[in-house]
């Protein structure tokens, strides 16, 4: 099946690469909607018992749900290339947040999901946060720093988290533009305490998105949406405040969702929906750190505008589950079964092998991938070679460090980190772990490094290999060997 669909792939790109319509498995449409700071438990689908989220719900209803779903970090920066990449955030080569005078970017020799999708004919937007780099003195106020240096076409969102005072600029791409670099335009200069503005982007965005979907729909297109809510200061548009009974962060999810809605319900107008895969997901967990904050400056009652990471323990910045298990849904109903539940592991570093694998993209060399082609999970039938095991390093601090390691059930910490400053009574080291059985036990309550000390050897191991062979490879900001 996998030689058929290159050789399809092959003859379609020799005719035209502007063919519609397109049967569902020629080149899919792929739409990455991309929450910040959102907790595992926030929506209809898990569990919420306040927060309604109807549409989200049917993505879930009519596609396939990963319960045991990973984004590769803890943290902004980090997370948004491992999606982009399909690489370990350690591989980056920069710290896990960048601020907006960070030198650093995401670097112009790594290839991201936009860069591989456009070199197949795919029309390449982005709208929302970018959060890998920007413009500034220290790097020359260089456009590298930016999204049309690496594969897209378009792009209008923030350059760093909605809450930097100052430095979160709205901007967008505009041919002539000279600011902060040239290709761009700042639409408004250090917006996070424009609450009307910072309340009109989730709408704004998906209005771009719109617009973009329509006026490409007889082409291949790829729009990544990556919304700047729920980080605090969570917003909301005047229309969507004090419809939910969550409060103000109930406010901001559930119209996160009724934007999902649009967005699903102009696929069916556009007769797209047969060839078009959606990915949902988040950056991160909640930011558990102000949940006993009754009064910020620029939060507000931030202990009441944050989600929740529940049934895991902590939050954002933790590699404790809280920090990186986040919704996972995938919607494509020219290929996904509806109501498809896949209870093995995945992670947002999957995404990128898995739409190249589609659309006939070759993966990267020259380098090395985490990501896996998990096209099996989505169609046993049609997709018989099975997805290869689970290997998951957390990463996370500052550096991108490691804290641990997850094989199949099994997770050993080795260094612990909770902007809590909690560790629930558990210290962790290289010479003495901490081992959970993740599927029996999800909160991580009870440690079985003394009952398992061949399961501690065998992930022990498989740290020592990826620090070994990240040691030896580099990374692009580092003279390669």
């Amino acid at each position: 099946m996998r030689v058929c669909l290159l050789i399809t792939f092959a003859l379609i790109e020799a005719v035209s690469l502007f063919s519609s319509p397109r049967p569902a498995l020629e080149r899919p449409n792929v739409v990455i909607l991309f929450l910040d700071d959102c907790g595992y438990g926030d929506f209809s689908h898990t569990g919420n018992p306040s927060i309604h989220t109807p549409n989200i719900s049917q993505l879930v209803s009519e596609g396939l749900n990963f319960p045991q779903f990973y984004t590769a970090s803890p943290a902004c920066s980090a997370s948004r290339y491992a999606l982009l990449t399909g690489r370990n955030p350690a591989r980056s080569g920069f710290n896990w947040v960048l601020g907006p005078e960070a030198e650093k970017h995401i670097h112009t020799k790594e290839i991201t999901l936009a860069e591989g999708l456009k070199s197949a004919g795919y029309s390449t937007a982005m709208f929302g946060k970018w959060h890998l780099g920007n413009p500034n003195e220290a790097n020359g106020f260089t456009s590298n720093a930016l999204p049309l240096a690496h594969g897209f076409d378009y792009w209008i969102g923030s350059n760093v988290s909605n809450d930097y005072d100052p430095g979160a600029n709205l901007i967008r791409s505009k041919a002539g533009g000279t600011s902060p670099a040239p290709g761009y335009e700042i639409i408004e200069k250090n917006y996070a305490r424009n609450q009307e503005l910072q309340g009109s982007l989730t709408a704004r965005y998906t209005d771009e998105a719109i617009s973009f979907i329509r006026n490409n729909r007889e082409n291949p297109f790829f729009a990544y949406l990556a919304y700047g809510m729920p980080h605090l200061p969570v917003h909301a548009s005047k229309e969507a405040i004090g419809k939910s009974k969550r409060g103000l962060y109930g406010d901001v999810i559930e119209e996160i969702d009724a934007n999902v809605g649009r967005l699903r319900s102009l696929l069916d107008e556009l007769e797209l929906a047969e060839n078009t895969l959606i990915v949902f997901t988040s950056d991160n967990g909640p930011w558990i750190r102000f949940q006993d904050t009754a009064e910020h400056e620029m939060y507000g009652e931030a202990r009441l505008n944050i989600g929740s990471a529940l049934p895991f323990r902590d939050g954002k910045g933790s590699t404790w589950e809280g920090g990186v298990r986040v919704p996972g849904v995938f919607w494509w109903p020219g290929v996904i079964e509806p109501a498809t539940v896949v209870r093995e592991p995945a992670c947002t570093f999957d995404v990128l092998p898995t739409v190249f694998a589609y659309a006939a993209v070759p993966v990267p060399t020259g380098r090395s991938l985490d990501g896996r082609d998990i096209r099996h999970y989505f169609n046993r039938a049609l997709y018989s070679e099975k997805v290869d095991d689970f290997r998951f390093i957390y990463t996370g601090a500052s550096r991108n460090e490691v804290y641990g390691v997850r094989r199949g059930p099994w997770k050993a910490h080795v260094r612990l980190y909770s902007q809590t400053k909690s560790d629930y009574g558990f210290q962790a080291n290289r010479e003495k772990p901490l081992l959970f059985q993740l599927e029996h036990d999800p909160s991580e309550r009870f440690d079985r490094a003394s009952e398992r000390p061949d399961m501690i050897k065998t992930l022990m191991g498989e740290i020592d290999h990826f620090e070994s062979h990240l040691s030896s490879e580099g990374t692009f900001w580092q003279e390669r060997p």
